[in-house]
């Protein structure tokens, strides 16, 4: 584990020298207000965080695009998930889930239903395709997240997690308890 954390590490180092400005004058740049806006760390955070998980991702017809992931994990823990939960919980507007939806549905992935107590709502299922993907979505998620995240300590990490799940909490309804 500790080699695949070095080579992890590694990657993140050469990635960062290539995307450091090549001018000399970038290190005392003032932040303004950034500096302490907890928003922008978020949003800062969440671009670096999706472009690495897209690289481990590659190779997976759920590289690239945001809301692949979810969908595929959440459909295929909650058989029957209607599209409105799922666009609640992962933050998609109707359009955007629709689309998402059809991209997955012509990749096979997963298939709409008529609700049987509730015909004009549909319901989502994964075909044998997407629950087949379902295992290696998660370990590689569970591996980039470890990753990712691998210099915080095991209590910083459970406090960062306390932390962001409290802003979601408040910010969303119906958000089920954690384990």
């Amino acid at each position: 584990m500790e080699a695949g954390g070095a080579r992890a590490r590694a990657v993140a180092n050469d990635r960062r020298k290539a995307q450091t400005p090549k001018t000399t004058d970038y290190l005392n740049i003032d932040f303004d207000v950034f500096g302490e806006l907890l928003s922008f760390f978020v949003r800062s955070v969440n671009l670096i965080v999706s472009r690495d998980l897209d690289e481990k991702m590659e190779g997976l017809v759920l590289a690239g695009g945001t809301g692949k992931i979810s969908t595929i994990l959440l459909v295929g823990a909650n058989p029957g998930i209607r599209p409105s939960v799922l666009a609640h919980f992962i933050q998609k507007d109707r359009s955007a889930m629709a689309k998402l939806i059809e991209r997955m549905e012509l990749a096979g992935l997963l298939v709409q239903k008529i609700s049987t107590s509730e015909r004009r709502a549909r319901e989502l299922y994964l075909t044998n395709k997407g629950r087949a993907l379902v295992p290696k979505v998660r370990s590689r998620i569970l591996r980039q997240d470890a990753d990712f995240f691998g210099m915080l300590t095991g209590e910083e990490r459970r406090h960062l997690l306390a932390l962001l799940r409290k802003v979601y909490e408040r910010h969303l309804d119906m958000v089920p308890p954690s384990d």
